[in-house]
């Protein structure tokens, strides 16, 4: 149809327009969204917190460990076991080269030189606290000195020197037997006739003698040292100077050896007098210094020298053994030197040979695995005939007794290569019935595994060797399960703790915060009140006034003040929000002061106030730690986590392990709680509400 123009232009009519109805029902868009809630925006947001994540895991993890270590594990934790005490950490039951295998490196241990084996290698000494079977590849030799008296030194050690040291006194130590506190090393007694011609000789090792002059009495210094000999005449003492004395300080020579001098006693007037055919005392060597040179300690060092004397009573004065001489000096031995007065003895530079090795810990310990073990670990024990009844009749064993002292025969079982204690019957004996022993009697003695009679006794709970993740303690306990059960301790002490001051912080602040003027001001006065007074003292007070330390008065404790904080940050949010523009609309609207606090005020200032709750669990954790640490004893909460930090503490040097694997989970108990803290600031900040970031 042609349209209708008007000056060549075409005009459009109604006839041009067709209704078309594409639906059968008109209605507005359905919305692409989903409605959502304000937690579900807040979990939205805290999920995309990485950080967060990982952390509320770790923090999941350690609380489900508080919880099932201490059901799952069962080994015991409440009777000590000194016998394994101390245990490195074991995590694989291979050899991995001394990590985490139960194994160490083991060093500076004192060796016999004269142990070796066929082929040359060096062996344990026979009363080593160390297990040589237990020894994990060769030992590791090495000679070197020492300069301490330990008891290995004393008895393998040899030669070296005496070290005399003048301590104790702030006297004037010179040449005079009126002095009251000499300093020397007096011989045992020696008699000598007036006509003999007496050697006696004294080395002395100059070099570090001069240098202990440097060190106290510096390069200008003067220090003598005297050979003596005193003997006692009609209750009268009399001292003999038997050479010049020698001025340390001024020697040269590398050695300074004194003989003969005993030959000028005579010399002396006032003896020559005396009318002695026979003299009877004691040979000496005194230090001296100046009077002008004031009081230091000085050091003279002894060196081991050949016994060099004409009269044989003379020779038990003479030493050819530094080391040795200074045992039997440290033992008392009447044949042996003695200190004189202030005189402090030590040695120096001891030979000695040191050895080093791999050693596995658990297996000296709890003996071998395998019944074939080629190099067996095993402890002694005695059981009584009762007890190797109940082995035979649970099937491990057999043994047809001897008579009297022989042995019978014994032999194990496959059942009994695996569970029975015993690994070989060493002694017997077997007692009959008589008149002063009616009812007789029998025991054995036997080479034992350890492990395998713990489990026997139900102290280790199957009969396979213990592993120990994070070690024993210094009772031979479980560390793992320690550190699992203080936690579980410190946690619930922490949560409960948390969660009372909580509920009572946001009630306190809300209301001061809300309110404002006058109850605020009253408020705030009771608290700083409460809180002025330092929270240690607060605690131990309440200790002393209950005479408890129990839970609940660490709880208690940590509930009266432990709110104040949530309440100030509580109470400033408050101030921050009650003014805008939405609740100021909520009021006008009729709402109620609860709805307002609890509707629109709370909700806008929880993630602050979450922030520093959260933060408050570990605070705990820590506080306590901290009072276990400051006043152990009656302050300490029994089996919380700080008293196991502080008792590892205390082994920190020698077994570092124990403290560093505690300290891990504190750093990680932290660590988490800090991090999970910020992911829940983030995650229910209304301003972050919808947003994708």
């Amino acid at each position: 149809m042609a349209k209708e123009k008007r000056n060549d232009i075409e005009i459009v009519t109604d006839s041009d327009f067709v209704y078309v109805q594409k639906d059968e029902h008109i209605h507005d868009k359905k919305f692409q969204t989903k409605p959502t809630t304000f937690f579900k925006d807040a979990m939205k947001r805290f999920v995309k917190n990485k950080s967060s994540v990982v952390a509320a895991g770790i923090l999941a993890a350690l609380i489900l460990m508080a919880i099932i270590v201490p059901v799952a594990d069962r080994n015991d934790i409440t009777t000590n076991s000194m016998d394994m005490q101390y245990l490195p950490p074991k995590w694989f039951s291979g050899d991995m080269g001394g990590f985490m295998d139960g194994t160490g490196y083991v060093e500076h241990v004192v060796l016999d030189p004269h142990e070796k084996d066929a082929e040359g290698n060096y062996r344990l000494p026979s009363d080593s606290s160390y297990k040589e079977n237990a020894i994990i590849g060769k030992i590791e030799a090495t000679e070197t000195f020492a300069d301490e008296l330990s008891d290995g030194v004393k008895k393998y050690g040899k030669n070296g020197d005496i070290a005399i040291a003048n301590v104790g006194t702030t006297d004037r130590v010179t040449f005079d037997w009126s002095c009251s506190s000499p300093a020397g090393l007096v011989s045992p007694s020696v008699s000598f006739g007036k006509e003999e011609a007496v050697s006696y000789s004294a080395n002395i090792d100059l070099e570090p003698t001069k240098n202990s002059i440097v060190a106290d009495l510096g390069e200008e210094g003067e220090f003598y040292a005297y050979l003596v000999f005193s003997f006692s005449h009609s209750g009268t003492d009399y001292l003999v100077s038997l050479t010049d004395p020698i001025n340390l300080a001024v020697a040269e020579t590398g050695r300074i050896a004194c003989d003969d001098v005993v030959a000028t006693i005579e010399a002396e007037e006032e003896i020559a007098n005396l009318g002695l055919t026979t003299y009877s005392g004691k040979l000496g060597i005194l230090l001296g210094i100046p009077e002008d040179q004031g009081h230091s300690v000085q050091t003279l060092y002894l060196k081991s020298t050949e016994a060099s004397a004409s009269v044989s009573d003379i020779s038990k004065a003479s030493f050819n053994n530094a080391t040795r001489a200074l045992t039997l000096i440290e033992n008392l031995s009447a044949d042996a030197y003695s200190r004189y007065q202030t005189a402090k003895l030590g040695i120096y530079h001891s030979q000695v040979t040191y050895g080093a090795f791999r050693y596995d810990y658990y297996k000296a310990v709890f003996g071998s695995v395998d019944y074939d073990d080629p190099k067996p670990v095993y402890q002694s024990k005695k059981y009584s005939g009762y007890d190797v009844d109940q082995f035979i009749a649970r099937g491990w064993m057999t043994y047809e007794w001897g008579t009297g002292e022989n042995l019978g025969t014994f032999a194990l079982t496959e059942e009994g290569k695996i569970y029975c204690p015993i690994r070989e019957i060493t002694a017997q004996r077997v007692v009959k019935p008589s008149m002063l022993v009616p009812e007789g009697f029998s025991e054995v003695t036997a080479n034992i595994s350890y492990y395998r009679q713990l489990a026997y006794e139900g102290r280790i709970p199957d009969y396979t060797p213990p592993m120990y993740f994070f070690g024993t303690d210094r009772n031979g306990l479980d560390f793992f399960k320690v550190v699992f059960s203080g936690l579980l301790v410190s946690l619930g002490l922490g949560l409960l703790s948390s969660a009372i001051n909580i509920v009572i912080g946001l009630i306190w602040g809300a209301i001061a915060g809300y309110f404002g003027g006058w109850v605020d001001l009253i408020m705030e006065r009771l608290v700083e009140i409460l809180g002025g007074m330092p929270w240690i003292v607060m605690m131990t007070l309440i200790v002393l006034l209950t005479g408890s330390n129990s839970f609940w008065i660490f709880l208690l404790a940590l509930c009266i003040t432990g709110w104040i904080g949530i309440s100030g940050v509580t109470r400033s949010q408050f101030y921050r929000y009650k003014g805008r523009e939405y609740v100021l609309a909520s009021r006008t609207l009729g709402a109620s002061d609860a709805r307002l606090i609890f509707k629109h005020i709370l909700p806008n200032a929880i993630g602050t106030i979450v922030t520093s709750a959260v933060l408050m669990i570990p605070s705990v954790i820590f506080t306590e730690a901290n009072i276990a640490y400051l006043l152990p004893g009656t302050m300490q909460l029994s089996g919380s986590f700080g008293v196991t930090l502080s008792n590892a503490q205390a082994d920190l040097r020698q077994y570092p392990f124990l403290i560093v694997s505690a300290s891990i989970v504190m750093i990680l108990i932290m660590i988490s709680f800090n991090l999970f803290g910020n992911g829940l600031r983030d995650a229910f900040n209304p301003s972050l509400k919808g947003s994708d970031e």
